[in-house]
């Protein structure tokens, strides 16, 4: 069995957003020690009928070094819940039913992980029946929780018994961030198959550094990852207060 580290949720300018070619996004994280790219674009602004182009796009842009995987976040019609799904699946449309894309996602045998859930509170459309639908969940996205996992978003994965995921939700250089999802694999290099039944069992940890994001989020790990955690949440408010202070700043 072989580990390797993988960036998780990452755009490029295959979604909406995001303007990296699959090229540069493949340099960029092969240059910071990732083995694995789990891509993730928009669904709401997807080609239609292009998802083989996307699929052959990311094969052609992987290397040696850097595997490129194809993934699609999908979002409901207002655009609140946020799901990106692996996996050798067909394209769900651009704003699925939440419930009923999890559904067709499991059926399919696809990976489908529940994004950033303190985003716009969609935690509060969380409904019990998607846990045996999901792989995981966002415990941790650079985009949205910053520099400090999201204890609430920890505890609503352990009450649901869904194991965590780190995300950088990569659009920009900000999000370079040293968060990955450790993928135990059952090959010796990766490959979209591996990584995929490697999400399916479930056989992966989300990591900051070589540290495991489930104890710096509170769920265990013992006095020193608490307190670890604890100090990385004043950090985030801190940065959190003066950030407006410093785009004014900018500004002038």
């Amino acid at each position: 069995m072989t580990t390797v580290r993988a960036a998780a949720h990452v755009h490029s300018e295959w979604s909406d957003d995001a303007t990296w070619s699959l090229p540069a996004i493949a340099a960029a994280f092969g240059e910071r020690g990732y083995g694995v790219v789990l891509l993730a674009d928009h669904s709401r602004e997807f080609p239609a009928g292009r998802l083989d182009e996307y699929r052959a796009a990311c094969a052609a842009a992987s290397t040696p070094e850097v595997l490129l995987v194809p993934g699609i976040e999908y979002n409901d019609p207002d655009n609140l819940v946020h799901v990106p799904v692996w996996g050798d699946v067909p394209f769900y449309g651009a704003t699925p039913d939440i419930g009923g894309l999890l559904a067709k996602v499991a059926a399919d045998g696809g990976s489908a992980v529940l994004a950033h859930p303190w985003r716009r509170d969609a935690w509060r459309r969380y409904d019990p029946a998607w846990s045996p639908l999901l792989t995981a969940v966002e415990v941790w996205n650079r985009k949205y929780d910053g520099v400090a996992p999201n204890r609430h978003a920890a505890a609503l994965a352990r009450r649901e018994g869904l194991p965590s995921f780190a995300a950088v939700d990569f659009h920009t250089r900000r999000q370079f961030f040293p968060l990955a999802v450790a993928l135990r694999l059952d090959t010796g290099r990766p490959d979209p198959q591996a990584v995929y039944r490697s999400l399916r069992s479930r056989q992966f940890e989300a990591v900051f550094r070589d540290r495991p994001v489930s104890g710096l989020a509170g769920g265990g790990g013992g006095r020193a990852a608490k307190a670890a955690g604890r100090a990385m949440e004043v950090v985030e408010r801190a940065r959190r207060t003066s950030a407006p202070v410093l785009r004014r700043l900018r500004r002038n």
